[in-house]
């Protein structure tokens, strides 16, 4: 057995890098408020893995999964099992995946000046300001001429005819 070679250095990234405290905060759903805590900046790339695997969920069981994985990005652990009772329970009609989904999504967009100003901090950009051209305005334009509207002459030429009376 061969001896490892000496290191020429060692880090202690536990020692280097504390992140500084974020503020909790609360999102009221269904009359009920939940405590959330700021998501990890990793948050956007769980997303686009999550979108990247959504093709291959065969079962509920899996689609589940991915759901309460991104209820455990913000809230509570112990709090993340009674919101997906609630999302699952037919009678919560307001409580929906959609809005589920959407309210993890602006709890990342809250604390996004926190973690901007912690990438600062380091001297660095948040690199993962936008988690993807996820708003009309984000999207690029098309590639094709927008189309003309058509007119017609009968409206305008019946107010004239009204006017003349």
């Amino acid at each position: 057995m061969a001896e490892a070679p000496a290191l020429d250095f060692y880090i202690d990234a536990d020692d280097a890098y504390t992140p500084a405290a974020m503020p909790k905060g609360v999102v009221k759903m269904g009359g009920n408020e939940y405590e959330v805590r700021c998501p990890k900046d990793s948050l956007p790339m769980l997303i686009g893995r999550i979108e990247a695997k959504a093709e291959e969920l065969k079962t509920p069981a899996a689609y589940e999964d991915v759901v309460r994985q991104m209820a455990s990005a913000v809230f509570e652990p112990d709090d993340v099992e009674l919101i997906l009772e609630r999302v699952i329970d037919p009678a919560e009609r307001g409580l929906s995946v959609a809005f589920l989904i959407d309210t993890v999504r602006r709890v990342y967009e809250a604390y996004g000046p926190y973690m901007d100003k912690a990438y600062e901090e380091l001297g660095l950009e948040n690199p993962v300001k936008k988690t993807g051209p996820r708003q009309p305005q984000d999207r690029q334009a098309s590639s094709k001429p927008a189309a003309k509207k058509a007119t017609s002459r009968k409206p305008a030429a019946r107010k004239t005819a009204a006017r003349a009376r």
